[in-house]
Protein backbone atom coordinates (compact mmCIF):
# COMPACT_ATOMS: atom_id res chain seq x y z
CA UNK A 1 0.00 0.00 0.00
CA UNK A 2 1.17 3.48 -0.77
CA UNK A 3 2.23 5.23 2.48
CA UNK A 4 4.01 8.37 3.69
CA UNK A 5 7.24 7.38 5.16
CA UNK A 6 9.86 9.99 8.05
CA UNK A 7 13.00 8.60 8.63
CA UNK A 8 14.68 11.06 11.07
CA UNK A 9 18.68 10.92 11.60
CA UNK A 10 20.84 12.31 13.70
CA UNK A 11 22.95 13.78 11.37
CA UNK A 12 23.49 14.85 7.56
CA UNK A 13 25.68 12.61 6.41
CA UNK A 14 23.31 9.58 7.88
CA UNK A 15 20.44 10.74 6.13
CA UNK A 16 21.96 10.96 2.86
CA UNK A 17 22.96 7.39 3.40
CA UNK A 18 19.81 6.71 4.77
CA UNK A 19 18.52 8.44 1.34
CA UNK A 20 21.31 6.00 -0.65
CA UNK A 21 19.57 3.44 1.16
CA UNK A 22 16.09 3.60 0.17
CA UNK A 23 17.71 4.01 -3.35
CA UNK A 24 19.23 0.66 -3.13
CA UNK A 25 15.68 -1.26 -2.00
CA UNK A 26 13.40 0.80 -5.20
CA UNK A 27 16.34 -0.39 -7.36
CA UNK A 28 16.70 -4.29 -6.12
CA UNK A 29 12.35 -4.24 -6.01
CA UNK A 30 11.54 -4.53 -2.80
CA UNK A 31 9.87 -1.15 -2.70
CA UNK A 32 8.76 1.51 -4.76
CA UNK A 33 9.75 4.75 -4.44
CA UNK A 34 7.04 7.73 -5.88
CA UNK A 35 9.21 10.54 -4.63
CA UNK A 36 11.53 11.35 -1.56
CA UNK A 37 13.13 14.49 0.02
CA UNK A 38 15.37 15.20 2.62
CA UNK A 39 14.70 18.66 5.31
CA UNK A 40 16.64 19.54 8.36
CA UNK A 41 16.29 21.36 11.18
CA UNK A 42 18.95 23.53 12.11
CA UNK A 43 20.50 24.27 15.53
CA UNK A 44 18.22 27.41 16.17
CA UNK A 45 15.08 25.49 14.70
CA UNK A 46 14.72 27.11 11.34
CA UNK A 47 13.30 24.27 8.69
CA UNK A 48 14.07 23.46 5.61
CA UNK A 49 14.30 21.39 2.47
CA UNK A 50 17.62 20.07 1.46
CA UNK A 51 16.99 17.99 -1.29
CA UNK A 52 13.77 17.62 -3.20
CA UNK A 53 12.42 15.51 -6.21
CA UNK A 54 10.52 17.69 -8.17
CA UNK A 55 10.44 15.83 -11.38
CA UNK A 56 7.15 14.39 -13.23
CA UNK A 57 3.12 14.46 -11.32
CA UNK A 58 4.27 13.00 -8.59
CA UNK A 59 7.16 14.68 -7.89
CA UNK A 60 5.27 18.20 -8.55
CA UNK A 61 2.66 16.99 -5.78
CA UNK A 62 5.15 15.73 -3.50
CA UNK A 63 7.20 18.76 -3.24
CA UNK A 64 3.44 20.94 -2.68
CA UNK A 65 3.40 18.52 0.68
CA UNK A 66 6.67 18.50 1.62
CA UNK A 67 6.59 22.23 1.56
CA UNK A 68 3.25 22.17 3.29
CA UNK A 69 5.06 19.54 6.23
CA UNK A 70 8.11 21.92 6.58
CA UNK A 71 6.06 25.03 7.09
CA UNK A 72 3.73 23.10 10.06
CA UNK A 73 7.68 21.76 11.90
CA UNK A 74 8.96 25.80 11.25
CA UNK A 75 5.58 26.93 13.08
CA UNK A 76 3.66 29.89 12.08
CA UNK A 77 6.22 32.78 11.45
CA UNK A 78 7.90 30.86 9.19
CA UNK A 79 4.84 30.02 7.24
CA UNK A 80 3.48 33.44 7.35
CA UNK A 81 6.59 35.11 5.72
CA UNK A 82 6.68 31.99 3.41
CA UNK A 83 10.54 31.06 4.11
CA UNK A 84 9.19 27.44 4.73
CA UNK A 85 8.72 26.07 1.32
CA UNK A 86 12.54 27.36 0.63
CA UNK A 87 14.30 24.50 -1.31
CA UNK A 88 11.21 23.15 -2.81
CA UNK A 89 10.47 24.55 -6.31
CA UNK A 90 7.32 22.79 -6.41
CA UNK A 91 5.77 24.16 -3.18
CA UNK A 92 7.52 27.83 -3.69
CA UNK A 93 6.26 27.88 -7.39
CA UNK A 94 2.71 26.86 -6.08
CA UNK A 95 3.33 29.44 -3.20
CA UNK A 96 3.88 32.47 -5.35
CA UNK A 97 1.37 31.54 -7.43
CA UNK A 98 -1.53 31.81 -4.20
CA UNK A 99 -1.93 27.48 -4.20
CA UNK A 100 -0.58 26.56 -1.10
CA UNK A 101 1.25 28.54 1.86
CA UNK A 102 2.54 31.67 2.37
CA UNK A 103 0.63 34.79 4.00
CA UNK A 104 -1.69 35.20 0.93
CA UNK A 105 -3.23 31.29 1.54
CA UNK A 106 -3.87 31.53 5.02
CA UNK A 107 -0.26 30.68 6.75
CA UNK A 108 -1.27 27.53 9.00
CA UNK A 109 -4.25 26.71 8.07
CA UNK A 110 -3.24 26.71 4.25
CA UNK A 111 -0.26 24.63 5.49
CA UNK A 112 -2.16 21.78 6.76
CA UNK A 113 -4.76 22.28 4.61
CA UNK A 114 -2.41 20.95 1.65
CA UNK A 115 -1.14 18.17 4.05
CA UNK A 116 -4.70 17.02 3.83
CA UNK A 117 -5.11 17.75 0.14
CA UNK A 118 -1.60 15.14 0.03
CA UNK A 119 -3.23 12.32 2.72
CA UNK A 120 -0.64 13.33 5.10
CA UNK A 121 -1.94 12.17 8.43
CA UNK A 122 -1.13 14.77 11.03
CA UNK A 123 -0.97 13.13 13.96
CA UNK A 124 2.20 11.10 12.59
CA UNK A 125 4.08 14.64 11.53
CA UNK A 126 3.44 15.44 15.78
CA UNK A 127 5.52 12.18 16.25
CA UNK A 128 7.83 13.49 13.47
CA UNK A 129 7.96 16.49 15.06
CA UNK A 130 8.69 15.32 18.67
CA UNK A 131 11.94 13.67 17.38
CA UNK A 132 13.06 16.04 14.69
CA UNK A 133 15.04 18.06 17.33
CA UNK A 134 17.38 20.92 16.12
CA UNK A 135 20.70 19.67 14.20
CA UNK A 136 18.74 16.25 13.14
CA UNK A 137 17.94 15.00 9.75
CA UNK A 138 14.52 13.85 8.21
CA UNK A 139 14.02 11.64 4.93
CA UNK A 140 10.41 12.29 4.03
CA UNK A 141 9.10 9.45 1.19
CA UNK A 142 5.76 8.94 -0.48
CA UNK A 143 6.32 4.83 -1.16
CA UNK A 144 4.98 1.48 -1.88
CA UNK A 145 6.06 -1.55 -0.28
CA UNK A 146 4.91 -4.82 -0.03
CA UNK A 147 7.13 -5.89 2.96
CA UNK A 148 7.91 -3.67 6.19
CA UNK A 149 11.31 -5.40 6.66
CA UNK A 150 13.78 -4.19 4.36
CA UNK A 151 13.28 -0.59 5.24
CA UNK A 152 12.81 -1.02 8.89
CA UNK A 153 16.26 -2.77 8.48
CA UNK A 154 18.19 -0.43 6.39
CA UNK A 155 17.16 2.64 8.16
CA UNK A 156 17.70 1.25 11.05
CA UNK A 157 21.51 0.37 9.95
CA UNK A 158 21.68 3.98 9.49
CA UNK A 159 20.38 5.08 12.73
CA UNK A 160 17.22 6.16 11.28
CA UNK A 161 14.03 6.08 13.45
CA UNK A 162 11.34 5.69 11.00
CA UNK A 163 7.39 6.89 10.84
CA UNK A 164 4.79 5.33 8.54
CA UNK A 165 1.36 5.68 7.66
CA UNK A 166 -1.08 4.93 5.01
CA UNK A 167 -1.72 7.34 2.26
CA UNK A 168 -5.79 8.70 2.70
CA UNK A 169 -7.51 10.39 -0.06
CA UNK A 170 -10.46 11.88 0.51
CA UNK A 171 -10.35 15.17 -2.20
CA UNK A 172 -12.19 12.99 -5.15
CA UNK A 173 -15.18 11.86 -2.53
CA UNK A 174 -15.37 15.82 -1.05
CA UNK A 175 -15.43 17.15 -4.87
CA UNK A 176 -17.92 14.74 -5.50
CA UNK A 177 -20.24 15.79 -2.56
CA UNK A 178 -19.86 18.99 -3.66
CA UNK A 179 -20.97 19.14 -6.69
CA UNK A 180 -23.95 16.73 -5.29
CA UNK A 181 -24.48 19.76 -2.90
CA UNK A 182 -24.74 22.97 -5.46
CA UNK A 183 -26.80 20.55 -7.78
CA UNK A 184 -29.00 20.39 -5.58
CA UNK A 185 -29.53 23.65 -4.28
CA UNK A 186 -29.50 25.09 -7.55
CA UNK A 187 -32.72 22.57 -8.68
CA UNK A 188 -34.23 23.78 -5.65
CA UNK A 189 -33.90 27.58 -6.56
CA UNK A 190 -34.91 26.75 -9.83
CA UNK A 191 -38.50 25.25 -8.46
CA UNK A 192 -38.80 28.12 -6.34
CA UNK A 193 -38.22 30.81 -9.18
CA UNK A 194 -40.59 29.16 -11.16
CA UNK A 195 -43.47 29.75 -8.46
CA UNK A 196 -42.51 33.08 -6.97
CA UNK A 197 -43.78 36.14 -7.10
CA UNK A 198 -42.89 38.74 -9.63
CA UNK A 199 -41.42 41.03 -6.84
CA UNK A 200 -38.81 37.89 -5.46
CA UNK A 201 -37.98 36.83 -9.03
CA UNK A 202 -34.77 39.37 -9.44
CA UNK A 203 -32.99 38.17 -6.11
CA UNK A 204 -33.91 34.50 -6.33
CA UNK A 205 -32.05 34.75 -9.83
CA UNK A 206 -29.45 36.31 -8.16
CA UNK A 207 -28.97 33.72 -5.98
CA UNK A 208 -28.93 31.17 -8.92
CA UNK A 209 -26.18 33.10 -11.06
CA UNK A 210 -24.32 32.90 -7.67
CA UNK A 211 -24.56 28.98 -7.66
CA UNK A 212 -23.92 28.38 -11.04
CA UNK A 213 -20.54 31.03 -10.51
CA UNK A 214 -19.89 27.67 -7.57
CA UNK A 215 -20.70 25.06 -9.92
CA UNK A 216 -18.43 26.84 -12.77
CA UNK A 217 -15.39 26.48 -10.01
CA UNK A 218 -16.34 23.72 -9.53
CA UNK A 219 -16.07 22.21 -13.22
CA UNK A 220 -12.97 23.51 -13.47
CA UNK A 221 -11.38 22.10 -10.30
CA UNK A 222 -12.93 18.21 -11.33
CA UNK A 223 -11.36 18.72 -14.91
CA UNK A 224 -7.83 19.68 -13.22
CA UNK A 225 -8.22 16.95 -10.63
CA UNK A 226 -9.04 14.48 -13.32
CA UNK A 227 -5.90 15.31 -15.13
CA UNK A 228 -3.86 14.64 -12.49
CA UNK A 229 -5.22 11.84 -11.08
CA UNK A 230 -4.41 10.22 -14.99
CA UNK A 231 -0.78 11.70 -15.04
CA UNK A 232 -0.61 10.24 -11.20
CA UNK A 233 -1.92 6.90 -12.29
CA UNK A 234 0.36 6.59 -15.29
CA UNK A 235 3.37 7.46 -13.17
CA UNK A 236 2.63 5.31 -10.12
CA UNK A 237 2.49 2.24 -12.79
CA UNK A 238 5.56 2.86 -14.50
CA UNK A 239 7.27 2.29 -10.87
CA UNK A 240 5.34 -0.30 -10.03
CA UNK A 241 6.44 -2.06 -13.13
CA UNK A 242 9.64 -1.60 -12.65
CA UNK A 243 9.04 -3.19 -9.66
CA UNK A 244 7.66 -6.05 -10.74
CA UNK A 245 10.77 -6.63 -13.34
CA UNK A 246 13.75 -6.58 -11.02
CA UNK A 247 11.35 -7.98 -7.69
CA UNK A 248 12.14 -11.81 -6.33
CA UNK A 249 9.31 -14.60 -7.27
CA UNK A 250 7.40 -13.66 -4.29
CA UNK A 251 7.74 -9.89 -4.21
CA UNK A 252 6.64 -10.19 -7.32
CA UNK A 253 3.46 -11.36 -6.88
CA UNK A 254 2.95 -8.91 -4.57
CA UNK A 255 3.94 -6.23 -6.73
CA UNK A 256 1.24 -7.66 -8.98
CA UNK A 257 -1.45 -7.45 -6.39
CA UNK A 258 -0.71 -4.00 -5.76
CA UNK A 259 -0.60 -3.27 -9.01
CA UNK A 260 -4.38 -4.63 -9.43
CA UNK A 261 -5.46 -2.29 -6.49
CA UNK A 262 -3.97 0.98 -8.22
CA UNK A 263 -5.98 0.47 -11.05
CA UNK A 264 -9.29 -0.77 -8.94
CA UNK A 265 -8.87 2.88 -7.10
CA UNK A 266 -7.95 4.97 -9.97
CA UNK A 267 -11.35 3.55 -11.79
CA UNK A 268 -13.18 4.93 -8.60
CA UNK A 269 -11.75 8.09 -8.15
CA UNK A 270 -12.13 8.56 -12.24
CA UNK A 271 -16.19 7.60 -11.71
CA UNK A 272 -16.38 9.64 -8.90
CA UNK A 273 -15.25 12.94 -10.74
CA UNK A 274 -17.20 11.67 -13.92
CA UNK A 275 -20.15 11.83 -11.99
CA UNK A 276 -19.58 15.10 -10.95
CA UNK A 277 -18.27 16.76 -13.98
CA UNK A 278 -21.52 15.27 -15.64
CA UNK A 279 -23.52 17.11 -12.43
CA UNK A 280 -21.78 20.13 -13.67
CA UNK A 281 -22.58 19.85 -17.25
CA UNK A 282 -25.68 19.33 -16.60
CA UNK A 283 -26.31 22.46 -14.41
CA UNK A 284 -24.34 24.84 -16.45
CA UNK A 285 -26.17 23.48 -19.65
Amino acid sequence: MEKFIAVVFDTEEAAYKGADAMRDLHRDGELAVYAAGIIAKDNEGNVEVKKSADEGPIGTAFGLMLGAMVGVLAGPAAVASGAAVAGSAAAAQAAAGGMALGSMTGGVFGAYRDLWVSGVDVAMLDNVAVELLPGKYCIVASVDEVWTAPLDVKMKENGGTIFRKLRTDAVDEQIEAEMVALDKELTSMEEELDEAADEMAADIQEGIDKTKTKVKETNDRINARLDEIDAEFDARLDAIDQQITSATEKTRDRFQKRKAEIQEEYSYRKALLSKAAKLAGEALG
